[in-house]
């Protein structure tokens, strides 16, 4: 399936998928089919979402900008929702954008923005992240999507967060002698990441951090990282412990 185009098929507009086997496209999922991709009539293309799994599907008609799919056959049941909470402050437009696409790509399963003594940016377009979370699942070959949570500020976070849950906090320079992911307990992948703004975390906001039973300090080297860079290599490290 991996080299067929896949559309993320909203379920709300894909109702009748389930019902007559046949599924009409909305707007922009006909436009990129018919008009960037150049299919047509005959063609197949694998539509999925998270209610419904992952279809093969023969495109019925394709002609400005609307269009039609016939169901031919699951590929992929359903799945349940896991992997680890990434919470991170806002960043610039451009690193908000690259950040979401790489969490989405390394199968984060939350996305919770927070409001830092230091964030730079107070606003999140949810619209926004979304398409971006929806344009890195048909790239990635994944099958759901991550839930987008509201902003909210950096102590709401902290007391509403599972105190059995384990969250790994990217402390710049933290001295890497001190712990690593590999010293700690072994990891479900449910677990979640913590990573500062650009300026990096309020000397204030450390202290608090290392007060919680539940945080655990994750070095990430002496070399200081952009906060993008240093969301990726925290994913990429609890990831790497997980599979092992």
């Amino acid at each position: 399936m991996s080299f067929l185009p896949r559309i993320y098929a909203d379920p709300a507009l894909y109702e009748t998928f389930m019902i007559n086997g046949i599924g009409i496209l909305s707007t922009e999922n006909a436009h990129y089919l018919g008009n960037v991709l150049r299919l047509g009539e005959g063609d197949k293309v694998a539509l999925f979402n998270e209610r419904d799994g992952e279809w093969l599907c023969n495109i019925k008609s394709l002609k400005r900008g609307k269009g039609s799919v016939i169901l031919q056959q699951q590929t992929r049941k359903p799945l349940i929702p896991h992997g680890p909470t990434l919470v991170f402050s806002p960043l610039k437009r451009d690193a908000t954008d690259i950040a979401v696409r790489m969490a989405t790509e390394m199968g984060v399963r939350v996305l919770q923005p927070v409001i830092m003594k230091r964030t730079n940016s107070q606003r999140i377009k949810e619209e926004r992240l979304r398409s971006i979370t929806i344009e890195a699942a048909e790239q990635c070959d994944r099958l759901t999507l991550p839930e987008i949570r509201p902003l909210i500020t950096l102590d709401q976070f902290l007391e509403s967060w599972e105190k059995d849950r384990v969250l790994l906090t990217a402390i710049e320079r933290w001295d890497t002698r001190h712990i690593s992911v590999k010293d700690s307990q072994n990891f479900s992948g449910n677990e979640g990441i913590l990573v500062g703004p650009e300026g990096g975390f309020d000397d204030c906001e450390i202290k608090t951090f290392l007060r919680c039973d539940f945080v655990q300090p994750l070095p990430l080297g002496m070399l200081t990282l952009r906060a993008e860079t240093a969301i990726a290599a925290g994913l990429a490290q609890l990831l790497n412990h997980i599979q092992a």
